[in-house]
């Protein structure tokens, strides 16, 4: 069976990076692939993460938590076939909610896949600025299995704990750590999860099916694409 890590988070909170921040201290020979998804046309950080020693497959122009939900099951099963990985992790782009992932992973168990966690990048610079305003960040901070707080030393011990404070009016109970851009995060706190989070018997839940999610990236997503001649 193969693991499945899933890392979400609000546009530009540094999934990325954290990712990245977790593979410094990966045995090299443990292997991983990264199945990135970014919305829109540009595909954005994938140069830098193929410096490190994972492999990168990429689905573009859509959104793997509803566009591209049913394509991610072949990209998932090719994934497996070609690489054979011991960890497969999964970013969303930053408007996903990643109900619909978590449940096409959980579909897929009979084929050899386990929805291991579900991890939600926050960014301490601006999250104070858009969780008032973005449904999507919202659900990302209350539906997750561990809360990775990035940029906080960027920020004072004040803003740091405001954050925190609105963080926890989301989300008492899921443990929060901060992200140490120098040191990484060590795997076994990532790693090994196997959540509960998003059973096959709660996708009829009211609230998963509301109105408010189905229209998010409409909602809360503009894409500017520059391009240089």
């Amino acid at each position: 069976t193969t693991p499945v890590t899933v890392f979400t988070g609000f546009l530009g909170a540094g999934k990325t990076t954290t990712i990245l921040n977790v593979l410094k201290r990966v045995n090299p020979e443990y292997n991983i692939v990264l199945l990135k998804n970014e919305f829109g046309d540009a595909e954005t950080d994938s140069a830098l993460v193929r410096e490190s020693h994972v492999q990168v497959s990429e689905m573009t122009n859509g959104c793997l938590c509803c566009v591209l939900v049913g394509q991610m099951k072949r990209a998932l099963e090719e994934i497996k076939e070609k690489f054979q990985p011991d960890r497969i992790i999964i970013e969303t782009s930053g408007s996903a909610f990643p109900a619909p992932i978590a449940w096409q992973i959980r579909e897929m168990e009979s084929s050899g896949f386990h929805l291991d966690a579900i991890l939600t990048v926050i960014d301490c610079i601006n999250f104070c600025g858009y969780e008032d305003t973005s449904y999507t960040a919202r659900l990302q901070a209350q539906y997750t299995d561990l809360i990775l707080l990035n940029k906080w030393e960027h920020i004072s011990e004040r803003q740091l704990d405001i954050v925190i404070d609105h963080v926890n009016e989301l989300n008492t109970d899921t443990p929060k750590i901060n992200v140490d851009s120098n040191t990484g995060i060590n795997p076994e706190v990532v790693f090994g999860l196997d959540t509960s989070l998003f059973s096959l018997a709660e996708r009829e839940s009211a609230e998963y099916s509301d109105e408010r999610f189905h229209s998010h990236h409409s909602q809360e997503v503009d894409l500017i694409e520059v391009v240089r001649e």
